[in-house]
């Protein structure tokens, strides 16, 4: 489910030229419909949390994908900006539910087998993203018209799904901790949780928004450079999701974490300050790598000390970040300048290891 939820999302946006001439849009039109798939997005995922612990994973995760999948199918034929906010709108919710629907079901997963498996997942769903832009390169490159491209991608996503669907149960976590109360719920500790989780995000977002842009306008690297210098980027983030088990064993969520927030740290002084070139790829990789377990161990700390629901709600608190992070970065880098404000990323890193304890695997903060 993670991987197809990568591949649907990059298979239209790698697309999106071929969108904005088919809907005769232009740049603002088409950002105010991101925001709306944005708002969309978001206020899906708020309202999802309470489903979750109510029904489980797997049925907000149907719910999704039946939502998701006939918008993506509705993009092929929009003929105005209008019709294709709409239809990004629909996608957003749709999008929103699935992705906590997933998260969920990852940690009810995650739960049963008693070791960290959620960064793995979210690897996978790198994986997907990664062969989604595959596939919109290649039917570009061979022609494929928009419309049948986006239906036959919105049908194997179907019949993927529900194959996958077949395999999961309802992604219900029973345990005699949990948190069953809003009187009893672990303020301080989900608090602490979500600014770490927000903090992480804003740093991982930020690379990928504005990375290749860095490398290229003010590094002065060529195109080619800049696309290899986010491809190390996503491909670090890849990687250290898909092999964080083992870490997570060893040293725990607290150790992983905050170590990785410093490595994070001394990247991004390295994509900003260093000189050579070479030294501007090795920051690329480390903020991959020192970043890219933040997002899902919060996720599994949250699940640990409260229910389903909090899972889902920490999933819209990171993709908030996602919203707001890059208006607040090209605001302050149109006045300060983009490196100076990349910089500005090292106190969000310092945050995310100092809140790194919040992560422990314990139970629920007694009642008071």
């Amino acid at each position: 489910m993670f991987a197809i939820s990568g591949a649907t999302q990059a298979s239209w946006l790698s697309r999106l030229p071929a969108i904005l001439d088919r809907t005769h849009g232009d740049l603002v039109r088409l950002g105010l419909a991101f925001f709306l798939l944005g708002v969309g997005t978001l206020a899906a995922m708020v309202l999802t949390a309470p489903a979750s612990d109510r029904y489980g994973g797997r049925p907000v995760l149907t719910v999704g994908l039946a939502v998701t999948l006939p918008a993506l199918a509705a993009v092929a034929f929009c003929r105005s900006p209008a019709a294709l906010a709409f239809a990004l709108f629909a996608m957003g919710i749709g999008g929103g539910v699935w992705e906590a629907g997933m998260n969920v079901q990852a940690y009810a997963f995650e739960s049963g087998l008693q070791k960290h498996v959620m960064s793995g997942f979210h690897g996978w769903w790198s994986i997907g993203s990664m062969t989604g832009a595959g596939l919109g390169l290649a039917a570009t490159r061979i022609g494929v018209p928009l419309a049948p491209y986006l239906i036959g991608v919105a049908l194997t996503a179907a019949a993927l799904g529900v194959l996958a669907l077949s395999y999961l149960d309802d992604g219900k976590v029973s345990r005699p901790d949990a948190v069953t109360s809003r009187r009893r719920l672990p303020i301080r500790r989900l608090t602490a949780i979500g600014a770490l989780l927000f903090c992480g995000a804003l740093v991982e977002g930020a690379a990928g928004d504005w990375l290749a842009v860095y490398l290229n306008e003010v590094r002065r690297l060529s195109h080619s450079g800049a696309a290899l210098g986010y491809t190390l980027f996503v491909t670090a983030m890849a990687a250290g999701r898909l092999t964080a088990e083992r870490p997570h064993r060893h040293v725990g969520a607290v150790g992983v974490v905050r170590s990785g927030a410093i490595l994070a740290g001394v990247s991004v002084g390295l994509v900003v300050l260093t000189k050579a070139g070479w030294w501007a790829f090795a920051g690329a990789f480390g903020w991959g790598i020192g970043i890219c377990w933040a997002f899902p161990a919060a996720l599994s700390a949250a699940g640990n000390v409260a229910t389903a629901s909090a899972v889902a709600m920490m999933t819209a608190v990171g993709y908030s970040a996602s919203i707001f992070g890059p208006l607040a970065i090209g605001g302050l880098a149109r006045s300060f300048g983009l490196g100076y404000t990349l910089l500005a990323l090292v106190p969000m890193v310092a945050v995310v290891a100092l809140l790194a304890p919040a992560l422990a695997r314990t139970g629920p903060e007694p009642e008071e």
